[in-house]
């Protein structure tokens, strides 16, 4: 399999979440539900939703920062009270799949792209969108890149 890599412009509204990455298996989700309770006062919704990680740093940083929230089509004039507007940008190494194999392909993501010669940005949001599909759900991962190593 030939490692994808894209530059990609994100805008979404949602929250802010943190607390220990080993728990943002069941902080996300929770978040992800406060959004949809209160997406109704949001404009230009594209239908999907999307997460946004602040990438662990080293073995001792054991808590970081995330968003979930909608992507949206188009910059927003008006935010809901208490959500925030946000636009990330970058060049990505990325992989679907289904969300049941969510760990898996995040290691394979990370294993490829770095076999491929890149250096991983550390100071970037990793970033997920979460596709509906006929057996569930499927999650795009976009793992944020600075640049591929030259040397041979």
């Amino acid at each position: 399999m030939k490692l994808l890599t894209v530059n990609k412009q994100f805008r979404f509204v949602g929250v802010k979440g943190k607390g220990a990455f080993e728990e943002f298996g069941t902080l996300v989700p929770q978040a992800a539900q406060e959004v949809i309770v209160r997406s109704g006062g949001i404009e230009s919704v594209a239908g999907k939703e999307i997460a946004v990680f602040e990438p662990k740093k080293s073995h001792g940083h054991l808590e970081g920062e995330f968003y979930v929230g909608l992507l949206i089509d188009a910059p927003l004039d008006k935010v809901p009270l208490g959500m925030t507007y946000m636009e990330v940008l970058g060049n990505y190494a990325t992989a679907r799949g289904t969300m049941e194999d969510l760990q898996g392909l995040h290691a394979a993501l990370l294993k490829q792209t770095i076999e491929s010669g890149f250096h991983i940005n550390r100071e970037e949001y990793i970033v997920e969108v979460y596709i509906p599909a006929d057996t569930g759900e499927e999650v795009e991962i976009y793992l944020p890149i600075l640049s591929q190593n030259t040397a041979g």
